[in-house]
């Protein structure tokens, strides 16, 4: 018995969607320089949160928290949590298994914190996907995040070095609607994925350039790309090399280079290096194929190394299955 037609779009029109949807992230990408969301290390145990293209790309409905200490012993270093889910929609129906097909649609939310002495920045999104089969190997996905952004400046945490009595500078909030977009392509061995967050481009009340406050600044539009693979070695173990650039204006662009060796799919460990910044180690498992506990650790390659003690970042998911319900898109693809 097979689910519900989602609503489709005529073959005709989607590679003119798919050309459309990415036209629109490349015109959006023009200035592309640096990385000002919250910093991850671990974005392959939790990418939903980085592309909304990701919205049920699995064979599961997964809840996912994740919680980054960055920078260890300095004060008013940046403290990073999230707490997101994410499914595809056939699984909140009553019915056995996917189309034929493989088209599916999915659907998602998050909330997220990001504190930085006394700037703070947090959002809720809702998310939604609808991933279309192009071939008999490939889907893309096309979705979108769509909520509200926090900026909280707290005077009472800041230290003014060069005018400390500037009345000028007060504790301000504001809220924002917000938005991204996503395309996320993948199969059962490859991936690739672009987002562009922030896309409103919204005013804030203050903004930190050059390690210098000023009274004027944005939520920059924010790039990030992802790719990557997984090769089978035997029947046991696999290798997961990817790549993941972020982007901002005026900031460098910065780019992770990683490297997973995954056992039975119940074990795995990784090495991570990020350009003139970190040496990332990590590990995880997967207790009874729902549970899964991944840590890491971000040895930095700074001159600032010496004033702290490193990263730490914790990621915990749960999977809830059901039944002989089976996804559209090849499982375990990230």
């Amino acid at each position: 018995m097979y689910h519900q037609r989602p609503v489709m779009i005529s073959d005709r029109f989607q590679p003119v969607l798919l050309a459309l949807f990415v036209g629109c992230l490349a015109s959006l990408a023009a200035p592309l320089f640096g990385q000002q969301n919250p910093q991850f290390s671990q974005y392959l145990q939790n990418p939903f949160v980085v592309n909304p293209g990701m919205t049920g790309v699995e064979s599961y409905l997964e809840l996912t928290a994740a919680y980054r200490n960055q920078w260890t012993g300095f004060e008013g270093a940046p403290k990073t949590a999230t707490f997101s889910f994410n499914t595809p929609t056939y699984l909140l129906s009553s019915k056995s298994s996917v189309r034929e097909d493989d088209t599916h649609q999915g659907v998602g939310a998050f909330v997220y914190t990001d504190d930085t002495g006394p700037i703070k920045r947090g959002g809720f999104y809702g998310s939604y996907a609808y991933h279309l089969k192009v071939s008999d190997q490939w889907l893309v996905s096309l979705g979108t995040f769509i909520g509200a952004t926090q900026f909280k400046y707290d005077a009472s945490e800041a230290v003014l070095v060069q005018n400390p009595t500037d009345i000028l500078i007060q504790t301000v909030s504001s809220i924002d609607l917000d938005m991204s977009l996503g395309v996320y392509l993948y199969s059962d061995y490859l991936f690739a994925g672009i987002a562009a967050n922030h896309i409103l481009n919204n005013e804030i009340p203050y903004e930190v350039t050059n390690n210098t406050l000023t009274t004027t600044g944005r939520f920059n539009r924010n790039f990030n790309l992802l790719l990557g693979s997984r090769i089978p070695l035997n029947d046991l173990w696999e290798i997961v090399p990817s790549t993941f650039l972020k982007a901002v204006s005026n900031a460098p662009i910065q780019w992770d280079i990683n490297s997973k060796l995954v056992y039975d799919e119940k074990f795995w460990g990784g090495l991570s290096y990020r350009n003139q910044d970190a040496i990332v180690v990590m590990a995880g498992l997967n207790l009874g194929n729902n549970f899964l506990l991944s840590y890491s650790y971000d040895w930095s390659l700074s001159d600032f190394s010496g004033q702290q003690s490193g990263t730490h970042e914790i990621v915990l998911g749960y999977r809830f299955q059901f039944g002989n319900q089976k996804c559209g898109c090849p499982q375990y693809s990230m």
